[in-house]
């Protein structure tokens, strides 16, 4: 016989603040309610004590190129995102977007039927797809292939204006983002993000009028804030429209250039993403990526030039960067790992722990490690 549970932790992280003396009643997939334990014992079945823990709402990352030692380049099938989400929700990240970096056509199409196979099948953490490019600047391609990048073309917007079930969500340059491209993408629901740019501050306002509403990887691979030269950066940092996405693994991006990020947009338009490879989630320590070797090297991952190719990390390992380097309260790391993502895909049925969200919840010990995760109320072993 199964009922409600009640979840009795040492503290529950809400928005506002993490709150001692607080429990969560779990009702099937869903929070029932939030409140002092003596005040919930009477409606749960079962009582489930997290000595130690807090409780946080499971975490959210809009860009996960791969994991459990899969990366979706590689395998643009339903079961390469099946790996990539189960490794990932083994650690605490309960809903991505698995990510496809600048490819042919052909495997975009490919990456597009997977994660439509996968929404189908309602696999656990899988809510839309990430293309992150091949409509990008050449200078500022980073570690993808320069032999993809290019503009997109009629057969292209075809291809991302067809019905998909679930979000997606597209990293385009500046110079990509014309009326032709954005008006159609986003009436098709296409979610834009300006990325991989050489762009001006004023042709990246441009894009932002246009409808482009975040920024991939905020400080890397974009031109830079100078003081006569905005660049992406400064108009991202100044635009309230914008939601800026970090990679926040203390290799990325300096901690100092996180909290000026953090202070410009504050805590509504500041996301945290992993930019995971394959090696997430796993003890290796290579992989490959866009056809490069990729070694990790105390903690960064770097390709043959010597650049970072992505990141080894998942979401929960930014929380320990967040708190200790960048100073934010364990709170606000947490809205910007999964309140701030959920609301920049529009998922208002998860992100924070709530009565009637969604019971996508992580458990977190003192040093801010996920020791416990729940998908739709299920503890995941």
């Amino acid at each position: 016989m199964t009922g409600p549970v009640l979840l009795v932790s040492d503290a529950v992280a809400l928005p506002e603040g993490v709150r001692e003396g607080l429990a969560v009643l779990v009702d099937g997939a869903l929070i029932a309610a939030v409140d002092r334990a003596e005040r919930l014992s009477s409606r749960a079945a079962s009582v489930e004590r997290l000595e130690g823990l807090t409780l946080g709402p499971g975490l959210i990352d809009l860009q996960v190129n791969g994991g459990g030692g899969v990366l979706l380049n590689d395998e643009p099938n339903r079961e390469g995102v099946e790996a990539i989400a189960a490794a990932h929700l083994r650690c605490g990240t309960t809903s991505l977007l698995p990510t496809l970096i600048t490819a042919e056509r052909s495997t975009m199409e490919a990456a597009l039927g997977a994660v439509r196979d996968a929404l189908e099948a309602a696999v656990p953490g899988v809510v839309g797809l990430h293309l992150e490019g091949p409509f990008l600047d050449a200078e500022r391609r980073g570690a993808h292939d320069a032999a993809l990048v290019r503009p997109p073309t009629a057969e292209d917007l075809a291809l991302l204006q067809a019905p998909f079930p679930g979000r997606l969500l597209m990293t385009l340059a500046a110079s990509a983002a014309t009326e032709q491209v954005t008006v159609p993408l986003r009436l098709a629901g296409v979610l834009l993000s300006l990325g991989h740019t050489e762009a001006t501050a004023e042709e990246a306002r441009r894009a932002f009028d246009r409808g482009v509403g975040l920024v991939t990887h905020l400080y890397n691979a974009m031109s830079p804030l100078a003081h006569r030269a905005p660049g992406t950066v400064g108009a991202a940092l100044a635009d309230p429209r914008v939601t800026t996405c970090v990679i926040a693994d203390g290799h990325h991006v300096h901690p100092l250039a996180l909290r000026a990020a953090w202070e410009a947009k504050g805590p509504e338009r500041f996301a945290c993403v992993s930019d995971a490879i394959g090696i997430a989630g796993t003890e290796l320590r290579e992989t490959t990526l866009a056809g490069q070797r990729v070694v990790l090297d105390g903690g960064r991952c770097v390709n043959e030039e010597g650049n970072l190719a992505g990141s080894g990390i998942v979401l929960a390992d930014s929380l320990p960067v967040l708190v200790r380097h960048v100073g934010l309260s364990l709170a606000e790391a947490l809205v910007a790992c999964a309140t701030t993502p959920a609301a920049a895909l529009g998922l208002g049925d998860r992100g924070q722990i709530a009565a009637h969200l969604r019971a996508d919840l992580v458990a977190l010990d003192a040093g801010h490690r996920v020791q416990r995760t729940w998908i739709g109320g299920v503890s995941v072993a």
